[in-house]
């Protein structure tokens, strides 16, 4: 039984930064109920999740964290096997020759042991580095925990860039192609004595430019599908089909109140549990400077017949028990303990790191959905009056009544609002992402988690 005890560690360590009871970003109380994949209704983007979260065939770096918790929990095993008495049993066989008076003496010498050995958890010093490892381990699942929620989020990023990227590549071959109507019909007005020379160089330049800008778009959508077939776990050769409109923007999610975050990010339990660990290993390391009590035995046969070896009656047995406590030992157990507690603290502003760099994140998100909002309102009403300009400057253009100059500026202006319009909608996307991942993804109605001694 004391080789099975264990030592109470407070499982909900305290958070020593001040929270605020609601978010100072947005009014977004409530708890998440659903997934926030599910939420952009997106067949296709699920399907590449998917496939990136699968253990065998999916992503590279979420396969090795996978590994990396094997090790973990196989760690935690070991640890705990010192809790435990250790048996072992040999078997040897010798034979020997010798001179005795001048005549040759041969021998046989054959042995079966038993041996036995354990030390006894008085002070709970080997239950608290079980518990230690067995923090470690569910630290390492938290750690996979928010690596799939990671490559998720990073998945979404991805596929709404590489759409997004498209949508910029076909604008461009739009505004190219435009370009390149209009100079055509500034080289028959020039052709017909109507335009001048410069009215064509600036076309000329104008439909170059836009040839320019078509190009780089078209490299940015092949970069966009590689990073994402890199992320699956593909060789990276531009064949993922990508759609061509981007999704409207779900409803706003709820965040619930800031502290039950600490619950929900999966890096933040994992930063409490390496809280914990840490915390179970400076007791441990304390129990250090108490006495020992470690209990020996041995049981077996010594004979010159291996056929005597099984025989019971031969049988001899022994069983010890020691009592050490550490003397001296210049100093290595006092430095041990400082530097567990040193270990500990570290892990303990770790943990207050970890939290307030989520408060932020999550904060952060929540300004820039307004803003945001706000950015692509304009942009739209941007969109909508250049469109027009251009409609117009190109009738009064053909009509003589503007010059060369106005006709190409409502061009360029009218690109730049269908652009960046189509940007502040990827921003919007890829802000709501970072939003989900902000506030723990699915983990938003799990409940806390319970830690029980292995």
């Amino acid at each position: 039984m004391a080789g099975c005890a264990s030592v109470a560690v407070d499982e909900r360590p305290d958070m020593p930064l001040p929270t605020p009871a609601a978010w100072q970003g947005a009014d977004a109380s409530g708890e998440l109920t659903a997934s926030w994949l599910r939420q952009f209704d997106d067949a296709q983007l699920q399907a590449l999740v998917n496939q990136a979260l699968d253990s065998e065939k999916g992503n590279f770096s979420l396969r090795s964290t996978i590994a990396r918790v094997q090790s973990a929990q196989a760690q935690q095993r070991i640890v705990n096997a010192n809790r435990w008495p250790q048996l072992a049993v040999a078997l040897s066989g010798a034979r020997s020759q010798q001179n005795v008076g001048g005549t040759t003496v041969k021998g046989n010498d054959f042995g079966l042991q038993a041996q036995l050995n354990w030390e006894l958890d008085l002070w709970g010093r080997l239950s608290n580095q079980t518990r230690a490892a067995f923090f470690d381990y569910r630290a390492s699942e938290a750690d996979l925990a928010a690596a799939r929620l990671s490559l998720t989020a990073n998945i979404a990023r991805g596929w709404y860039n590489a759409i997004a990227a498209l949508r910029q590549q076909q604008l461009a071959e739009e505004t190219a192609a435009s370009f390149a109507q209009s100079l055509a019909v500034i080289e028959e007005r020039y052709r017909s004595g109507i335009g001048d020379a410069l009215d064509v160089s600036l076309a000329r330049a104008n439909t170059a430019s836009a040839q320019s800008r078509l190009e780089a778009r078209r490299i940015e959508a092949d970069n966009t599908v590689l990073a994402l077939e890199t992320l699956l776990g593909k060789y990276p050769q531009r064949q993922l089909a990508v759609s061509s409109e981007l999704p409207s923007l779900p409803a706003s999610p709820a965040a619930g109140a800031p502290l039950q975050l600490l619950e929900r990010r999966p890096d933040l339990k994992a930063a409490q549990l390496r809280l914990l660990a840490a915390t179970s290993r400076n007791v441990a390391t304390q129990r250090n400077l108490l006495p020992s009590l470690s209990l020996t035995g041995s049981d077996g046969v010594t004979t010159t017949e291996f056929k005597d070896l099984f025989d019971l009656d031969d049988l001899v047995w022994r069983i010890a028990a020691q009592l050490t406590a550490p003397i001296f030992q210049g100093g290595r157990l006092k430095a041990q303990r400082e530097q567990a507690e040193a270990v500990k603290e570290q892990a303990l502003w770790d943990y207050a790191a970890t939290a307030l760099q989520a408060f932020q994140e999550v904060e952060s998100a929540l300004r820039a959905e307004q803003y945001l909002a706000g950015q692509e309102q304009a942009l739209a009403t941007a969109t909508r009056e250049s469109n027009l300009a251009e409609e117009l400057a190109g009738e009064r253009y053909a009509s003589g009544l503007t010059d060369i100059t106005t006709l190409l500026e409502s061009q360029r202006r009218a690109f730049d609002a269908r652009s960046a319009l189509i940007s502040v909608r990827n921003q919007r996307l890829q802000n709501r992402i970072n939003l989900h991942l902000a506030l723990g993804g699915d983990n938003a109605t799990a409940s806390a988690t319970q830690l029980k001694d292995s």
